[in-house]
């Protein structure tokens, strides 16, 4: 994995990005023989670059290594993107995606994260 993109490896880390403290978030579900994944892998690592100042983490869960903590999430193809916010999934986004697609998406999120609501926005 790079400095931007987190590989998930204990149920510790699932369930501090499953509350509605932890942070915003996109896990990408991969395994090392899916074809579409390594496709993806190479556009999804350059916007977790790209986006490495604002407010979402970008994961990897090979869902090979460690099925029990996949399991959890019902992945039934691969790769799968899941965007969390507040620990409730999102959005779901399944099979290879391009970039462009997957630059929007953490956008989208980012700005959930950092929105504020319709009161604050109106009355300051």
């Amino acid at each position: 994995m790079s400095d931007v993109v987190h590989e998930i490896t204990t149920q510790e880390e699932i369930e501090a990005l499953m509350t509605p403290e932890g942070p915003p978030a996109i896990i990408d579900f991969w395994a090392a023989w899916c074809g579409p994944c390594k496709m993806m892998a190479p556009h999804y690592e350059a916007i977790a670059g790209e986006l490495r100042d604002g407010p979402v983490r970008f994961y990897k869960l090979d869902t090979e290594k460690y099925p029990h903590l996949s399991a959890a999430f019902n992945v039934r193809a691969l790769p799968t993107l899941l965007l969390i916010h507040k620990g409730e999934i999102k959005d779901a986004l399944v099979g290879a995606r391009p970039a462009s697609e997957i630059r929007k998406k953490a956008e989208w999120l980012a700005s959930k994260a950092t929105s504020r609501g319709l009161l604050s926005r109106l009355f300051g």
